[in-house]
């Protein structure tokens, strides 16, 4: 599921990057990907992109909406195929 890597990177949720590590979201794309495994409904994973970009860097640094997260999850199950 490398796929994960590259979309959650190319999406850059909080901005890191080309300042942050290359590995920088691996903890949450560990998670993203569990979640994409689990689940076959794109809201499922969209709500648990929020909660695992929230839990990680808070709503303050994160800042994302769910709706963008939806977009994300769309992304993701249309690689996943």
């Amino acid at each position: 599921m490398n796929f994960v890597k590259s979309v959650i990177d190319e999406w850059d949720p909080i901005d890191l990057f080309p300042w942050a590590p290359d590995d920088e979201y691996h903890s949450e794309i560990e998670e993203i990907q569990h979640l994409l495994r689990i689940t076959d409904n794109p809201d499922e994973l969209a709500e648990g992109i929020y909660e695992v970009f929230v839990e990680s860097f808070g709503q303050r640094t994160f800042n994302k909406s769910k709706e963008e997260c939806k977009q994300i999850a769309k992304i993701l199950f249309s690689k996943k195929c």
